[in-house]
Protein backbone atom coordinates (compact mmCIF):
# COMPACT_ATOMS: atom_id res chain seq x y z
CA UNK A 1 0.00 0.00 0.00
CA UNK A 2 1.50 3.34 -0.95
CA UNK A 3 1.67 5.98 1.79
CA UNK A 4 1.56 9.80 1.59
CA UNK A 5 4.38 11.80 3.25
CA UNK A 6 3.53 14.12 6.26
CA UNK A 7 4.34 17.27 4.18
CA UNK A 8 2.07 16.24 1.31
CA UNK A 9 -0.61 15.20 3.79
CA UNK A 10 -0.60 18.69 5.32
CA UNK A 11 -0.92 20.32 1.90
CA UNK A 12 -3.76 17.94 1.04
CA UNK A 13 -5.70 18.85 4.16
CA UNK A 14 -5.26 22.54 3.37
CA UNK A 15 -6.52 22.01 -0.19
CA UNK A 16 -9.51 19.95 0.99
CA UNK A 17 -10.53 22.57 3.53
CA UNK A 18 -10.56 25.22 0.79
CA UNK A 19 -12.81 23.09 -1.41
CA UNK A 20 -15.27 22.59 1.46
CA UNK A 21 -15.47 26.33 2.12
CA UNK A 22 -16.23 27.09 -1.56
CA UNK A 23 -18.87 24.35 -1.67
CA UNK A 24 -20.56 25.71 1.44
CA UNK A 25 -20.65 29.21 -0.03
CA UNK A 26 -22.19 27.91 -3.28
CA UNK A 27 -24.88 26.09 -1.28
CA UNK A 28 -25.86 29.39 0.39
CA UNK A 29 -26.32 31.43 -2.81
CA UNK A 30 -27.66 28.62 -5.10
CA UNK A 31 -31.41 29.06 -5.72
CA UNK A 32 -33.62 26.33 -4.37
CA UNK A 33 -35.30 24.23 -7.11
CA UNK A 34 -37.99 21.72 -6.26
CA UNK A 35 -39.25 18.93 -8.49
CA UNK A 36 -41.78 20.21 -11.00
CA UNK A 37 -40.17 23.62 -11.49
CA UNK A 38 -37.49 24.94 -13.76
CA UNK A 39 -36.41 24.31 -17.34
CA UNK A 40 -37.45 21.16 -19.14
CA UNK A 41 -40.62 20.55 -17.12
CA UNK A 42 -44.07 20.70 -18.86
CA UNK A 43 -46.03 23.88 -18.36
CA UNK A 44 -49.21 22.02 -17.39
CA UNK A 45 -51.45 25.07 -18.01
CA UNK A 46 -52.98 24.16 -21.37
CA UNK A 47 -56.70 23.35 -21.30
CA UNK A 48 -57.62 19.81 -22.38
CA UNK A 49 -59.69 19.37 -25.54
CA UNK A 50 -62.01 16.73 -26.93
CA UNK A 51 -61.00 14.75 -30.01
CA UNK A 52 -64.31 15.57 -31.73
CA UNK A 53 -63.72 19.28 -31.20
CA UNK A 54 -62.75 20.87 -34.55
CA UNK A 55 -60.68 23.41 -32.65
CA UNK A 56 -58.53 20.76 -31.03
CA UNK A 57 -54.92 20.99 -32.30
CA UNK A 58 -53.64 18.41 -34.78
CA UNK A 59 -57.11 16.99 -35.34
CA UNK A 60 -57.62 15.99 -31.75
CA UNK A 61 -54.22 15.45 -30.16
CA UNK A 62 -54.77 15.67 -26.39
CA UNK A 63 -52.80 18.33 -24.54
CA UNK A 64 -51.68 18.43 -20.92
CA UNK A 65 -54.55 18.85 -18.49
CA UNK A 66 -54.32 21.58 -15.83
CA UNK A 67 -53.40 20.63 -12.28
CA UNK A 68 -56.16 19.98 -9.80
CA UNK A 69 -59.24 17.73 -9.85
CA UNK A 70 -60.10 16.39 -13.31
CA UNK A 71 -63.09 14.16 -12.53
CA UNK A 72 -66.29 15.00 -14.40
CA UNK A 73 -69.24 16.07 -12.27
CA UNK A 74 -71.48 13.21 -11.23
CA UNK A 75 -74.41 12.67 -13.59
CA UNK A 76 -77.91 12.52 -12.09
CA UNK A 77 -79.41 9.04 -12.40
CA UNK A 78 -83.11 8.71 -13.21
CA UNK A 79 -85.30 5.61 -13.29
CA UNK A 80 -87.17 4.81 -16.50
CA UNK A 81 -90.37 3.99 -14.60
CA UNK A 82 -90.47 7.56 -13.30
CA UNK A 83 -89.48 9.38 -16.50
CA UNK A 84 -90.51 7.45 -19.60
CA UNK A 85 -94.30 6.92 -19.37
CA UNK A 86 -95.08 10.55 -20.28
CA UNK A 87 -91.96 11.35 -22.33
CA UNK A 88 -93.08 10.56 -25.89
CA UNK A 89 -90.34 8.58 -27.64
CA UNK A 90 -87.50 9.92 -25.48
CA UNK A 91 -86.92 6.40 -24.11
CA UNK A 92 -87.49 4.55 -27.40
CA UNK A 93 -83.90 3.28 -27.53
CA UNK A 94 -83.74 2.26 -23.87
CA UNK A 95 -84.43 -1.43 -24.47
CA UNK A 96 -81.56 -1.71 -26.96
CA UNK A 97 -79.03 0.54 -25.23
CA UNK A 98 -79.77 -0.07 -21.55
CA UNK A 99 -79.30 3.60 -20.65
CA UNK A 100 -80.09 6.99 -22.20
CA UNK A 101 -78.03 10.13 -21.69
CA UNK A 102 -79.84 13.47 -21.71
CA UNK A 103 -77.88 15.76 -24.01
CA UNK A 104 -79.49 19.12 -24.68
CA UNK A 105 -78.89 22.86 -24.82
CA UNK A 106 -78.48 24.51 -21.45
CA UNK A 107 -81.37 26.42 -19.91
CA UNK A 108 -81.17 30.14 -20.48
CA UNK A 109 -79.72 29.78 -23.97
CA UNK A 110 -82.16 32.43 -25.18
CA UNK A 111 -82.88 32.92 -28.87
CA UNK A 112 -81.15 30.43 -31.17
CA UNK A 113 -79.90 32.02 -34.38
CA UNK A 114 -79.83 29.66 -37.36
CA UNK A 115 -78.19 30.79 -40.59
CA UNK A 116 -79.84 29.43 -43.73
CA UNK A 117 -78.03 30.64 -46.86
CA UNK A 118 -79.11 29.84 -50.40
CA UNK A 119 -77.50 26.80 -52.00
CA UNK A 120 -75.03 28.18 -54.50
CA UNK A 121 -74.95 24.94 -56.52
CA UNK A 122 -78.50 25.46 -57.88
CA UNK A 123 -80.05 28.08 -60.13
CA UNK A 124 -81.63 31.12 -58.50
CA UNK A 125 -85.24 29.92 -58.62
CA UNK A 126 -84.54 26.49 -57.16
CA UNK A 127 -82.11 27.93 -54.63
CA UNK A 128 -84.85 30.23 -53.27
CA UNK A 129 -87.33 27.33 -53.10
CA UNK A 130 -84.92 25.15 -51.14
CA UNK A 131 -83.94 27.97 -48.81
CA UNK A 132 -87.59 28.76 -48.02
CA UNK A 133 -88.36 25.08 -47.45
CA UNK A 134 -85.46 24.75 -45.00
CA UNK A 135 -86.58 27.88 -43.15
CA UNK A 136 -90.13 26.51 -42.77
CA UNK A 137 -88.87 23.20 -41.44
CA UNK A 138 -86.55 24.79 -38.89
CA UNK A 139 -89.17 27.29 -37.76
CA UNK A 140 -91.51 24.42 -36.90
CA UNK A 141 -89.56 24.21 -33.62
CA UNK A 142 -89.81 27.93 -32.86
CA UNK A 143 -90.48 28.39 -29.15
CA UNK A 144 -89.99 24.68 -28.41
CA UNK A 145 -88.09 25.21 -26.26
CA UNK A 146 -86.31 28.37 -27.49
CA UNK A 147 -87.23 31.19 -29.84
CA UNK A 148 -85.56 30.63 -33.22
CA UNK A 149 -84.34 33.48 -35.40
CA UNK A 150 -83.47 32.76 -39.01
CA UNK A 151 -80.62 34.68 -40.64
CA UNK A 152 -80.52 34.34 -44.43
CA UNK A 153 -77.90 37.00 -45.16
CA UNK A 154 -75.09 36.37 -42.68
CA UNK A 155 -75.64 39.60 -40.78
CA UNK A 156 -75.61 38.25 -37.22
CA UNK A 157 -73.63 35.63 -35.35
CA UNK A 158 -75.35 32.24 -35.54
CA UNK A 159 -75.12 29.21 -33.25
CA UNK A 160 -76.20 26.89 -36.08
CA UNK A 161 -75.48 27.21 -39.79
CA UNK A 162 -77.01 25.13 -42.57
CA UNK A 163 -74.52 23.73 -45.06
CA UNK A 164 -75.76 22.69 -48.49
CA UNK A 165 -74.22 19.66 -50.17
CA UNK A 166 -75.17 17.82 -53.38
CA UNK A 167 -75.01 14.43 -51.63
CA UNK A 168 -74.24 12.80 -48.29
CA UNK A 169 -73.77 9.32 -49.73
CA UNK A 170 -76.26 6.48 -49.72
CA UNK A 171 -79.85 7.46 -48.98
CA UNK A 172 -79.10 10.29 -46.58
CA UNK A 173 -80.78 13.61 -47.26
CA UNK A 174 -79.79 15.39 -44.08
CA UNK A 175 -77.33 15.12 -41.19
CA UNK A 176 -76.79 16.92 -37.90
CA UNK A 177 -73.54 16.43 -35.98
CA UNK A 178 -73.52 17.47 -32.34
CA UNK A 179 -71.17 17.33 -29.38
CA UNK A 180 -71.88 17.53 -25.66
CA UNK A 181 -69.55 18.62 -22.87
CA UNK A 182 -70.28 18.83 -19.14
CA UNK A 183 -69.26 22.47 -19.01
CA UNK A 184 -71.23 23.77 -22.01
CA UNK A 185 -73.99 21.30 -22.82
CA UNK A 186 -74.97 20.60 -26.42
CA UNK A 187 -73.36 22.32 -29.39
CA UNK A 188 -73.99 21.77 -33.11
CA UNK A 189 -70.90 21.00 -35.18
CA UNK A 190 -72.72 20.90 -38.52
CA UNK A 191 -76.18 20.70 -40.04
CA UNK A 192 -76.09 19.44 -43.64
CA UNK A 193 -78.94 19.37 -46.14
CA UNK A 194 -78.75 17.88 -49.62
CA UNK A 195 -79.88 19.60 -52.80
CA UNK A 196 -80.08 16.52 -55.04
CA UNK A 197 -82.14 13.37 -54.79
CA UNK A 198 -80.12 10.39 -53.53
CA UNK A 199 -81.88 8.23 -56.13
CA UNK A 200 -81.29 10.56 -59.10
CA UNK A 201 -78.34 12.98 -58.87
CA UNK A 202 -79.74 14.99 -61.79
CA UNK A 203 -83.00 15.75 -59.91
CA UNK A 204 -83.31 18.48 -57.30
CA UNK A 205 -84.85 17.30 -54.03
CA UNK A 206 -88.46 18.45 -53.61
CA UNK A 207 -89.12 21.44 -51.33
CA UNK A 208 -91.65 19.41 -49.30
CA UNK A 209 -89.15 16.64 -48.66
CA UNK A 210 -86.53 19.20 -47.75
CA UNK A 211 -88.89 20.95 -45.31
CA UNK A 212 -89.43 17.71 -43.38
CA UNK A 213 -85.71 16.90 -43.52
CA UNK A 214 -84.81 20.33 -42.11
CA UNK A 215 -87.32 19.83 -39.30
CA UNK A 216 -85.86 16.38 -38.56
CA UNK A 217 -82.26 17.61 -38.42
CA UNK A 218 -83.22 20.64 -36.34
CA UNK A 219 -84.82 18.23 -33.87
CA UNK A 220 -81.48 16.45 -33.56
CA UNK A 221 -79.71 19.81 -33.20
CA UNK A 222 -81.92 20.50 -30.19
CA UNK A 223 -81.16 17.08 -28.68
CA UNK A 224 -83.99 14.79 -29.80
CA UNK A 225 -83.36 11.08 -30.54
CA UNK A 226 -85.10 9.10 -33.28
CA UNK A 227 -88.74 8.18 -32.92
CA UNK A 228 -90.16 4.67 -33.19
CA UNK A 229 -93.27 5.80 -35.09
CA UNK A 230 -93.45 6.56 -38.81
CA UNK A 231 -95.91 9.38 -38.17
CA UNK A 232 -93.35 11.45 -36.23
CA UNK A 233 -90.94 13.77 -38.02
CA UNK A 234 -88.10 12.28 -35.96
CA UNK A 235 -88.57 8.80 -37.43
CA UNK A 236 -85.29 7.70 -39.12
CA UNK A 237 -86.80 7.78 -42.62
CA UNK A 238 -88.78 10.61 -44.18
CA UNK A 239 -92.32 9.23 -43.75
CA UNK A 240 -94.05 12.03 -41.80
CA UNK A 241 -96.15 14.83 -43.23
CA UNK A 242 -95.62 17.30 -40.38
CA UNK A 243 -94.48 17.50 -36.78
CA UNK A 244 -96.82 15.64 -34.44
CA UNK A 245 -98.05 16.24 -30.92
CA UNK A 246 -95.72 13.39 -29.91
CA UNK A 247 -92.71 15.21 -31.40
CA UNK A 248 -93.54 18.27 -29.34
CA UNK A 249 -94.24 16.22 -26.21
CA UNK A 250 -90.86 14.51 -26.47
CA UNK A 251 -89.11 17.87 -26.81
CA UNK A 252 -90.99 19.15 -23.76
CA UNK A 253 -89.97 16.08 -21.74
CA UNK A 254 -86.34 16.41 -22.85
CA UNK A 255 -86.04 19.95 -21.55
CA UNK A 256 -87.85 19.15 -18.31
CA UNK A 257 -84.99 16.80 -17.32
CA UNK A 258 -81.56 17.89 -16.03
CA UNK A 259 -78.90 18.18 -18.70
CA UNK A 260 -76.37 15.34 -18.40
CA UNK A 261 -78.77 13.00 -16.58
CA UNK A 262 -78.79 9.25 -17.26
CA UNK A 263 -81.99 7.25 -17.55
CA UNK A 264 -81.70 3.57 -16.53
CA UNK A 265 -84.20 0.74 -16.83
Amino acid sequence: MARMSPRRLGRSWTWLAGVLVIAAAFAVVRPHITPGEGPGFGRGDEAPCVREDPGCPDGGTPVVAPSGPTEAPEEPVLRAAEVCPDAGYLCAALAAEGAIHIRRWRNGTGTLVVRVPRPTSEDATRARELQRAAVRGIRAWNGRPFPIRIDTRGRVQAQIEVRWVPSLGGRQIGRARTAWRPGSGLVVLSLDLVTRSPFNPRAVVSPEQLRLTAAHEMGHALGLPHSDSKRDVMYPTNTATSLTARDYRTMEALYALPDGAVIHR
